[in-house]
């Protein structure tokens, strides 16, 4: 069924998922002005404190996943619980 029990709100670990890559590039383009003529130019400590929270957005992205195929029964229990262990674990 590859997911889709939560499709209401239309895969939203893919979303998600793509916030990281965006706030990914609003980092790396944090001294460029946008098309607004707008610069963030957030300090290094900001810029920190941002870098951390993407590998926890992606995580989440993939808890995500794994639970509406948990729902959509493409996931059993048990394989459900070792792939949560498996992204716990990772970095």
């Amino acid at each position: 069924m590859s997911g889709g029990h939560f499709n209401g709100n239309g895969y939203v670990y893919y979303r998600v998922d793509q916030f990281s890559d965006e706030l990914e590039s609003e980092i790396l383009n944090n001294e460029n002005k946008d098309e607004y003529n707008y610069c963030p130019n957030y300090n290094e400590q900001t810029l920190e404190v941002l870098r951390k929270q993407i590998p926890l957005i992606r995580k989440a992205a993939e808890i995500m996943r794994a639970i509406d195929y948990l729902y959509s029964g493409d996931h059993g229990e048990d394989s459900f619980i070792e792939k949560i262990k498996q992204i716990e674990e990772s970095k």
